[in-house]
């Protein structure tokens, strides 16, 4: 078993991680910095803490309290009618863009982190995050569940800020970049930098873990992130969960019959949810406890849209508008919907606001804080404008799958140029079914002369450079196997098949002296004559090999510094053919700072 993927049997689950083991350079001097600059309300005033639930490719409809008379959320449904809600709240129309902007309060674009795979999900690593903020004013930081913004250092969660770390690997659960023939159950997890097995569904897990954290933050205030992955695919849940909506025989208006496990998987994150709530009270910190309910990006399923049009991928309002709930029993007033629009952006400045945590001044965010708009005071922000755009592109083309948004009127572009706009008024038509383009030009034109400067703007550096990815870097501070798979290659020729073919951002700073390599082949490529090819960079390590083994080792190997690509293939009857995956760690007798 290779270094850094065996999983611990030497370790207690519950065991309290040291964050000084782990944390990276730049969050310690980001939360140094902080420390000097941060101001909190009170010192006498208990600052409450921050959970912030975020489900998987759970639709707007996708709950009870939206009209779904099909799927059970009781809890849901009770949270939301004690609660405040954004009835108008807007994400990405995928994953890992809206992470980045909850993340950063930034604009996706601008984050390196703009699509879910290929190189795309790398997130800038000198981005400042929402868990250095808190980590900077004090708080205890955790994720449990899905990062999806970069598998290696410096990108990953114990990189940006979290303290405690437990999560799956890539975008889903037995994904390419997830631990090998990894499932929803007993599923081996992250746990800040080694692997282990957990027992259980991993919904389950995921808010146990939650738990723990919390209660063993004392009395110090935590952030508390629950990105859970479901009802992301695979579509797996125990058939209690599933078994009256397999009854009903669902199907999508397409005849796609994954409607019961969907439903069955929100169902039993709903138990889950009102576990957490009960734990939170027993704990004695429900009134001071800042908690959010909201969902990732649009569904995969149509069967119930309350209306909305499309699904996750689109900028039409079925794949952005996310269900958004909030509870703060000490200061907000529950029981009220509004409709004024806000966004994933906000999230960062709102709660600092809320948690009396002052931003530096240098930090530029796109969002703006919403807790008068929580409160009530919903002038100020009707007139703002608000973006989105999403493409599966290394540098993203202009116009195609766009949207502003401001006050009631909305117009969207799917690649027709300046003049190809549609507009809708949500408030009237909240469906998009009637184009008022036509009817409304100097509105259109005048959204789309804003959309144009947005643009511009968040992508500068991805035009700049070409929407290369930010490298991973070989450094000792990462202890378990440095790991590359399809997820984070990049190329003009790259995909998620074996006929596909990318390469790796890569940067040495020298702190380690030699390496071994482990190279993955298909298994379809196996006991085959091949010759394997290693690149760095401008060095080529060659390999012949007379049947093709399950994993091709490399063994202490020095790798010239500096920044640059890593490449492998694998050559049979003169066709080259790319790698399953790429692992590298120090030789074991080499010299490490």
């Amino acid at each position: 078993m290779l270094s850094g993927l065996a999983p611990s049997r030497h370790h207690n689950l519950q065991d309290e991680w040291e964050p000084e083991t782990n944390m990276s350079i730049k969050s310690i001097v980001w939360i140094v910095a902080c420390l000097s600059s941060v101001t909190v309300a009170g010192a006498a005033e208990p600052r409450p803490n921050v959970i912030l639930v975020m489900t998987d490719d759970q639709g707007w409809a996708e709950v009870g309290f939206h009209g779904n008379e099909v799927l059970k959320t009781p809890n849901l449904d009770r949270f939301a009618a004690e609660g405040t809600e954004l009835t108008n709240f807007y994400v990405s129309p995928m994953c890992t863009p809206t992470r980045s902007s909850l993340m950063t309060g930034r604009y996706h674009f601008r984050t390196g982190a703009h699509d879910t795979y290929i190189g795309r999900s790398n997130m800038n690593p000198e981005e400042t995050t929402i868990a250095e903020v808190f980590a900077g004013a004090g708080y205890r930081t955790g994720i449990f569940g899905k990062w999806h913004l970069g598998e290696n250092f410096p990108m990953r969660a114990e990189d940006q800020g979290f303290q405690k770390v437990v999560v799956h690997g890539g975008g889903g659960i037995g994904q390419f970049a997830d631990y090998p023939g990894n499932t929803y159950w007993d599923p081996t997890l992250q746990y800040n930098d080694s692997f282990k097995n957990a027992k259980g569904y991993c919904t389950d897990v995921f808010i146990d873990e939650s738990i723990q954290f919390m209660k063993d933050s004392g009395e110090q205030p935590f952030f508390c992130y629950l990105p859970l992955n479901v009802p992301h695919s695979p579509f797996d849940v125990a058939d209690e969960f599933r078994a009256d909506y397999d009854k009903q025989n669902l199907a999508d208006p397409d005849g796609r019959k994954w409607v019961a496990p969907i439903y069955g998987m929100i169902t039993q994150f709903d138990g889950a949810f009102g576990r957490l709530l009960e734990a939170v009270e027993d704990m004695g910190r429900r009134e001071n406890t800042i908690i959010l309910f909201m969902s990732d990006n649009g569904p995969n399923s149509t069967y119930f849209t309350a209306g909305l049009r499309a699904k996750k991928g689109s900028v039409y309002e079925n794949g952005i508008r996310s269900p958004f709930v909030i509870q703060w029993p000490k200061t907000l007033q529950g029981g009220r919907k509004f409709d004024t629009p806000a966004m994933h952006i906000d999230l960062l400045p709102t709660l600092a606001d809320a948690c009396g945590i002052a931003l530096p001044a240098d930090l530029q965010v796109d969002g703006q804080s919403i807790l008068g708009l929580l409160h009530g005071e919903t002038q100020g922000f009707q007139q703002r404008y608000l973006f989105m755009q999403h493409n599966r592109a290394n540098v993203p083309p202009k116009y195609k799958n766009c949207m502003a948004r401001r006050g009631p009127w909305k117009v969207v572009g799917d690649g027709g140029g300046p003049t190809g706009f549609e507009l809708y008024n949500i408030e009237q038509d909240p469906g998009e079914t009637q184009d008022l383009a036509d009817k409304h030009p100097e509105i259109v034109k005048s959204f789309v002369r804003e959309y144009e400067a947005w643009f511009d703007d968040v992508t500068t550096q991805l035009r700049r450079d070409d929407g290369v990815p930010y490298p991973t870097e070989l450094n000792p501070q990462q202890k378990r196997d440095f790991r590359f798979t399809w997820q984070d290659w990049w190329g003009d020729k790259t995909g998620w098949r074996p006929n596909n073919y990318g390469r790796w951002r890569m940067s040495n700073p020298g702190l380690i002296e030699r390496f071994d390599i482990s190279i993955v082949p298909h298994r379809q490529h196996h006991k085959q004559a091949a010759t394997v090819k290693f690149i760095w960079m401008d060095k080529t390590i060659v390999k012949e090999l007379d049947k093709v083994p399950s994993q091709v080792e490399l063994t202490d190997v020095r790798l010239a510094k500096g920044t640059g690509w890593m490449e492998a293939q694998l050559h049979i009857d003169g066709k080259m053919h790319a790698v399953q995956e790429v692992r590298i760690r120090p030789h074991s007798t080499a010299n490490v700072k």
